[in-house]
C-alpha cells in the first residue's frame, strides 16, 4: 500500500493576475496595468483618482516628478505619455465609466481605475502657452491652455523594458 500525501509548501504565492477581456491588458496587482499590444505600462489611476484634484499640464509635469521621486510601483522611470501613447488606451467599443459617474463616456478598457478624467495632458507642448492631450470620449487630441485645469488630469508611462 503506497500513501501519498500532498504537503502545501509554506512560503511560496502563486501569482495571478487579473486581465482584460480580450486579454490585452493585465493588471499587475501593484496598481499598474501592462499593455500587451504596446509594451507600455500605465498607472492604473489617472492623477484626478490619485489626488482628487484637477491638475493643468505645469502640476501634471510635477505629478510625474514625484511619482518617480516616491518611486511608484517600486519604478523610477515614470513619464508622461505622448499624444500617441495615449491614443493606444482609447478603445470606442469599450466603456470605462462616465466622467464623475455622469456626462461623457470614458472609453478605454474597464480594467483602468473608474471615474476619472476623460481628458489627459501629454508631454507634448504646442509653444510657450499650450500643450496637447487626448479627449477620451472621442479619442481626439487636444490643444489647450497649460494653465487649464478644467476636467484635465495625466496618466503616467513608462515602457515594460
Amino acid at each position: 500500500m503506497i500513501l501519498v500525501f500532498s504537503l502545501p509548501c509554506a512560503g511560496i504565492a502563486e501569482e495571478t493576475y487579473d486581465w482584460s477581456v480580450d486579454k490585452r491588458f493585465k493588471d499587475n496587482g501593484d496598481e499598474t496595468i501592462t499593455d500587451t499590444k504596446t509594451g507600455l505600462i500605465w498607472m492604473k489611476k489617472d492623477s484626478y483618482l490619485h489626488s482628487g484634484h484637477w491638475i493643468n499640464w505645469f502640476e501634471s509635469v510635477q505629478f510625474i516628478k514625484n511619482a518617480n521621486e516616491e518611486g511608484f510601483a517600486n519604478q523610477y522611470d515614470w513619464q508622461l505619455p505622448t499624444v500617441e501613447q495615449l491614443t493606444t488606451l482609447y478603445e470606442t467599443d469599450k466603456t470605462n465609466s462616465k466622467v464623475l459617474g455622469k456626462g461623457m463616456n470614458i472609453h478605454v478598457d474597464p480594467i483602468f481605475a473608474k471615474e476619472g478624467s476623460a481628458s489627459l495632458w501629454s508631454m507634448e507642448e504646442n509653444g510657450n502657452y499650450n500643450a496637447f492631450g487626448v479627449v477620451f470620449n472621442t479619442g481626439k487630441r487636444f490643444n489647450s491652455s497649460k494653465k487649464s485645469k478644467f476636467r484635465k488630469a495625466t496618466r503616467a508611462v513608462r515602457y515594460l523594458n
